[in-house]
Order: structure tokens, then sequence, then C-alpha cells
């Protein structure tokens, strides 16, 4: 509307009309969309005090190494070993069983109220995984 005023006041008559119905194409151009098109969601990542920037893209099959990069190495290192700042504890040294335990603690919301947050984001990302096999991963990653 304010275009078509602007328009007229500056080109006159034949403007006005020719802006205006370019203004609601395009303006019906951008709100046309497919629907079932997935949007990607940017996170950023701190890898070795590297920021970067993550698409995750919803429905996507991720691999317990993209998940681990993407949303654990920040707390729990490259190696493993923990944030001593952030008071995460280290992932070395645990016997797999260990491991298990404590993430099936954290699905089953038992307490430790960063991580079922943490989890939360997790699986609002579309990134799925199960505590045996996410154990399975880090056990073997790590020891």
């Amino acid at each position: 509307m304010i275009f078509a005023i602007i328009a007229k006041i500056f080109y006159g008559e034949f403007y006005e009309k020719t802006s205006t119905i370019l203004l609601i194409s395009l303006l019906t151009f951008l709100g046309c969309s497919d629907s079932k098109k997935e949007q990607d969601t940017v996170i950023k990542v701190q890898n070795h005090n590297i920021e970067t920037t993550e698409k995750i893209t919803p429905n996507k099959q991720y691999t317990l190494d993209e998940i681990y990069i993407t949303m654990c190495i920040t707390c729990h290192s490259h190696d493993g070993s923990g944030n001593v700042d952030k008071l995460t504890p280290s992932i070395t040294g645990k016997t797999q069983q260990e491991i298990q335990q404590a993430l099936t603690d954290i699905e089953n919301d038992t307490g430790h109220i960063v991580m079922e947050h943490n989890r939360g984001e997790i699986l609002k990302m579309g990134m799925q995984y199960s505590a045996k096999e996410m154990s399975l991963y880090m056990d073997e990653r790590f020891n």
C-alpha cells in the first residue's frame, strides 16, 4: 500500500497500478512455498575453541560421530576427557556398561538436569540415538 502511494506521487496513475500488481505478485510468490520442504536449522558449535556453524537437517539420519561432534564435544572434549571448567565428567576410563547406565539415566530423567536438557535439544534437532548405541560408540572411541 505504501509502495503504491509513493508510486502514485512520483510516477502517476500508470505506475501506481503497475507497481501494485508487481508488489502483489511478489508477495504472492514469496508466500508460496512447498509446505513439505524441510527447513535447515543452523547452530553454532565450538570445537577445540573454534566456533563453527553446523546445519541441522530434520529427519536426516545422523551418525553417532556427527551427534558427538555437533552436540557433545564442547563439554566432553574431542578425546572424552571432559571439561574441568564446566564440571563435565570424563568419558575415558569408564566401561561401556557405566556409560550406558549414565545415558539410560539421562533418558529416564533421573536427576541430571543439564544433560536432560541437552538430550531434549538433540532430539528436537532430529538427532536420534539409543543409550546402548551411544555407549558402544563412546567406549570404542575413548577406551
